[in-house]
């Protein structure tokens, strides 16, 4: 491995050379970020013709192990918007501590799955970058029919001999803490294609978090633990505010805003299955009246933006101390104790603000959980057209679980991206621009992150007070505890329907809008009832129920 530290001292040099040259301002920055997008997508065609002219030649070639030369290691991964470029100083860090050629080239979250696809659909390896992230469909799933026809043509590797055959996971710091379930939930038609970069809790979005302040301010201190007890609460407290109840602005129904309360009044996730052993889709299963009359009634009171179906992000906006409360992850109200260096609600609100989660209420069906169906989010997929050499490469450098590179992979180089000051990381404005377009803490989407506890992480990390803390290992335990009490499960992980792929969209298109409806007055029970029937009824349904049992009893042998 080569000198490390005369790199990072090169790196910083040139990194402080261009941001005297680039001293920009906060806004200057946002349309900075914006045009490195813009360029991204340009700039990453012309990368990746450039990197399979190089690999092809074998130019940089990295050795093996073996001496074998692997040429470069191309990947496409996910940007969320904050602007990383191509060749940064982050990424030359990373081949020189891997000491390995890297392409990546960032996309953004808006065009990525058109341009996956896109290179899927011609068919050939050779056409896709050796290591692609793979986004998830609407539905939850990352085996979307078009991923799941690639893999069926071969595009892509079954990695199931490296992880289990060879004893990877086995012997592997950070993948041997995770769950069978898990792993099964990797699979498709029997084998792994997919590589998990680290799991999630089991209901994140479970969180009904809320303005602790209003509660002292107007003495709702008393929590509430039904749903009911939950509805008279916030409208109570919405009134005395004078605020929102509940941020809500999007028609989606299925959003994690409301999808927890759904699964109190129904005892499902998205999908379940009833005595019968019928496969239902949520608003269509029993119960699910009770939950549209729930919020039909903070609708009514005036508690919810009257305008929510048009999308109205900022309207009711929770962070911008618009409503009383916003369900949300459990973990994402982690105030500091100061209330100023975590904020957590916006930077132009009063720091008077003071954040509290309450615990999942119970409904007739179950708590108010949001189930995270599949125990895992990011994950990446092997191009088969790979040498065995290089693929051997890809899982030994993309599955790094050694303490510095963990500490890397999330807060960047000492000395480029942070500068440590009496025991703390402190980041100029240089550094920052450095962090953002290097994408410091983003590299986790196709590099393996650590099983940190996620309350140390976001709680004591963040200097939030000892009450706080305890509150999230209270919610952390309860979430645990309550999935497993109602037997919360997703019946239709890695169950294949060719009718659910071919029609669902169009099938259930007018579903979202016929809940906003009924929520606003405009169609009536027996409109509802009568939509339902309509769709249960259908072919299309009862097929789709037909194909899941069938892979069901396929998927149990």
């Amino acid at each position: 491995m080569k000198d490390l530290r005369k790199f990072t001292a090169l790196m910083l040099t040139a990194a402080l050379a261009v941001s005297a040259l680039a001293g920009c301002s906060k806004g200057e920055e946002t349309v900075k970020a914006e045009s490195a997008k813009e360029e991204n997508t340009e700039k990453g065609t012309e990368e990746k013709e450039a990197a399979t002219d190089k690999e092809t030649d074998t130019q940089s070639a990295a050795p093996t192990d073996s001496g074998e030369d692997i040429g470069t290691i191309t990947v496409m991964g996910v940007d969320w918007g904050f602007g990383p470029k191509q060749n940064s100083s982050m990424e030359q860090y990373w081949e020189e501590y891997f000491d390995v050629d890297l392409e990546i080239e960032w996309v953004s979250y808006k065009d990525y799955a058109q341009k996956l696809n896109t290179l899927l659909a011609s068919g050939k390896a050779q056409d896709i970058p050796d290591v692609v992230q793979v986004m998830s469909s609407n539905n939850g799933g990352f085996y979307y029919p078009v991923f799941a026809q690639a893999v069926n043509s071969g595009m892509f590797v079954n990695m199931d001999p490296y992880l289990f055959d060879e004893k990877l996971v086995e012997n592997n710091r950070v993948m041997k803490e995770w769950s069978d379930e898990v792993w099964e939930n990797t699979k498709y038609k029997g084998h792994t294609y997919i590589l998990p970069r680290s799991i999630s809790e089991v209901a994140p979005n479970s969180g009904i978090c809320v303005r602790r302040d209003l509660m002292k301010e107007y003495g709702y201190e008393e929590e509430p633990k039904t749903m009911e007890e939950l509805k008279e609460w916030l409208l109570g407290l919405s009134e005395a505010s004078g605020l929102y109840a509940l941020e809500f602005s999007t028609p989606d129904f299925n959003d994690v805003r409301v999808a927890g309360f759904a699964t109190a009044f129904t005892g499902q996730g998205q999908w379940g299955l009833d005595e019968e052993g019928n496969f239902v889709y949520q608003p269509f299963a029993e119960g699910y009246i009770d939950f549209m009359n729930w919020m039909k009634d903070l609708y009514d009171a005036g508690a919810i933006d009257p305008e929510f179906i048009l999308n109205q992000s900022e309207v009711s906006s929770w962070r911008a101390g618009k409503s009383v409360a916003n369900l949300n992850a459990w973990y994402n109200w982690n105030q500091s104790e100061d209330k100023v260096s975590n904020k957590v609600f916006d930077k132009n609100t009063p720091d008077t603000y003071e954040a509290w989660c309450l615990m999942p209420v119970e409904g007739p069906k179950g708590y108010s959980l949001c189930l995270h169906s599949l125990g895992y989010g990011e994950c990446i997929a092997i191009n088969a057209g790979c040498s065995e050499a290089k693929i051997r490469k890809i899982m030994e450098i993309f599955n790094t679980t050694d303490e510095e590179y963990m500490d890397i992979l999330m807060n960047g180089v000492e000395g480029l991206h942070y500068d440590m000051v009496d025991g703390e990381r402190v980041i100029s404005d240089e550094q920052k621009t450095a962090r953002q377009e290097g994408y410091v803490g983003g590299w986790n989407q196709i590099f393996l992150k650590d099983n940190f506890d996620i309350v140390e992480q976001k709680f004591k990390e963040k200097n939030c007070s000892a009450e706080a803390i305890d509150r999230a290992y209270e919610l952390k335990k309860a979430t645990e505890e309550e999935v497993q009490k109602m037997g919360l499960v997703s019946p239709t992980n890695n169950l294949i329907s060719e009718t659910y792929n071919n029609s669902w969209s169009t099938l259930i298109a007018d579903c979202n809008d016929m809940i906003a409806q009924y929520i606003m007055g405009v169609v009536d029970l027996d409109g509802w009832n009568s939509y339902v029937e309509s769709i249960t009824n259908s072919p299309e349904y009862m097929a789709i129920n037909e194909e899941f049992k069938a892979a069901a009893q396929e998927k149990v042998g």
